[in-house]
């Protein structure tokens, strides 16, 4: 598509201009992204962009390294500094190489191919970057392309998802919409596989339980500070009942605006893990969610209280048995949300003031449907490293 290659080609002088902002160099890593340097491969390449992607893909390539000893290097990529930074520790304990992703411009990807090498390329979700594909469209005569976990609504350049080979969709209606869109005409296997952030869980068959004697009441995960509005209802209602709060802000950087407000509301506030009844404590690094999860009763998750944002990982506390609420909006995930609400798994807060009338579900529920989804998750993985074995055995 020629007006395509002339938008990336576009946005490829405007990434190369800001890189030379320091300030926008910094926080975007822009130069990195453009030029490298990039690891040596050859790999096998994952990519994702947010962090609940990156931990799939994570828990992914060590499921693979388990079930296939003899598999190239593994290197992941991410669009997000923030990203890389929390991922890297957790990366490189489970030997896998990890990187921030070539921008999507025939330099950066040119750059990107020279050193990293990537032998085949395993997307997450709707990463369906053009440039990405077409990269490895040019490498080999046969997909060589994997995208898992799928969400699909719509992509600018159908014609490059000829280079994907297999396909995991996260629901029926995604799977269609990505079918239809290449005209039914695209040479992946395709397969409604669940949504891969349950994986390890699958895998471990691990049983659905409720916390034992939980010390949280309500536990607010990953909620952005544009949501403050919605948050101050529902904290004002919490208190009033004297609940335990636990508050984990998107992104810690926000923390301070969320202090400040917590400190007009005039409530008791504390910093995790201390936690007492009548008071909000609040989380001050990453990484702290499953250690929250593992004594809390509900858990409310952010980006569903404003509508242009998207919905975080409602998947986590499910599968520790916790139950779980969401706001009135599920941007990216509203096929599994509407799943979830028909079979009583999941509960919605339609408005912040009926957070007090909030039903609360049943964890023996929660568990039939988390094992319907682990048998989805379970046999679209295996049919995925079957690809992967034969990609990399046709190299």
């Amino acid at each position: 598509m020629v007006a395509l290659g002339l938008l990336r080609s576009a946005f490829g002088v405007v990434a190369w201009s800001a890189g030379k902002i320091p300030f926008l160099n910094k926080r975007f890593r822009i130069q990195d992204r453009l030029t490298g340097p990039f690891p040596e491969g050859p790999f096998l390449w994952m990519h994702g962009a947010s962090l609940g992607e990156c931990k799939m893909l994570v828990s992914l390539a060590k499921c693979l390294k388990a079930d296939f000893p003899e598999i190239p290097k593994i290197l992941i990529t991410t669009q997000k500094a923030e990203v890389l930074e929390f991922l890297t520790p957790m990366a490189e304990e489970g030997g896998i190489s990890i990187s921030i992703a070539p921008i999507d411009s025939r330099r950066a990807i040119d750059n990107f191919i020279k050193q990293v090498k990537p032998l085949m390329l395993v997307l997450a979700e709707n990463e369906l970057w053009p440039g990405y594909l077409a990269s490895m469209r040019a490498r080999s005569a046969y997909p060589t392309v994997a995208l898992v976990s799928g969400r699909f609504y719509r992509c600018l350049d159908t014609d490059e998802l000829r280079a994907i080979g297999f396909v995991s969709m996260q629901t029926g209606a995604d799977l269609t919409r990505f079918v239809s869109a290449g005209d039914y005409s695209v040479p992946a296997k395709t397969i409604i596989g669940g949504d891969w952030k349950l994986l390890a869980w699958a895998r471990a068959q691990k049983e659905v339980v409720a916390p034992e004697s939980p010390s949280v009441d309500t536990a607010f995960l990953s909620f952005h500070f544009s949501e403050w509005a919605s948050l101050e209802r529902m904290l004002t209602q919490a208190m009033k009942r004297k609940e335990a709060v636990v508050i984990v802000p998107r992104f810690i950087d926000e923390l301070p605006k969320f202090r400040d407000q917590l400190q007009d509301m005039d409530v008791v506030v504390l910093e995790w893990p201390s936690v007492q009844k009548g008071a909000v404590s609040v989380v001050t690094s990453y990484g702290k969610i499953q250690e929250i999860l593992g004594t809390s009763k509900t858990a409310v998750i952010g980006g569903s209280f404003v509508r242009t944002l998207g919905i975080h990982d409602f998947w986590e506390p499910l599968q520790m048995g916790v139950a779980t609420c969401v706001g009135p909006y599920s941007r990216g995930q509203q096929a599994s949300i509407e799943a979830l609400l028909r079979e009583g798994a999941i509960a919605k807060i339609d408005s912040p003031m009926n957070y007090d009338a909030r039903s609360i579900p049943d964890v023996s529920v929660v568990s039939g449907f988390l094992n319907h989804e682990r048998e989805k998750i379970l046999a679209s993985y295996a049919g995925f490293v079957a690809f992967v074995k034969q990609t990399l055995k046709s190299e």
